[in-house]
């Protein structure tokens, strides 16, 4: 299996690992969008959470960008990350060496200081 393909597979199991992971209140699902060609990935949550400020039964919408991963020139870039541990960490878990993730949601004078490529 080529790097290419190999990336790709470890972000959709990574991806579809962080679906499973239940919100603590409200009625909130994931959705996942891999489009393979353009190297785009993304995790969506939305449902309805409650607003106990306004009322016992008040409720507002949630829809948002969890996790955007692409991958550009070859290398994991992580646009946008909602975990609470780190996606970064997971790749390096699974086997991809620091040089090829991109924190892309940081600077670039900030990734400069990182352990991670810079671009």
């Amino acid at each position: 299996m080529d790097t290419l393909e190999q990336y790709r597979q470890i972000i959709c199991t990574i991806l579809t690992e962080h679906t499973k992971i239940p919100y603590s209140y409200g009625h909130i699902q994931h959705e996942t969008i891999f489009d393979k060609e353009q190297d785009r990935y993304l995790v969506m949550i939305l449902g309805r959470e409650p607003v106990p400020e306004l009322s016992v039964t008040a409720t507002r919408r949630v829809h948002g960008c969890l996790i955007h991963i692409d991958i550009i020139d070859g290398k994991i870039w992580i646009q946008r990350d909602g975990t609470e541990d780190g996606l970064a960490t997971e790749f390096v878990k699974a086997g991809i060496s620091k040089d090829r993730i991109v924190l892309g949601f940081r600077s670039e004078e900030l990734r400069e200081d990182s352990e991670f490529a810079i671009a």
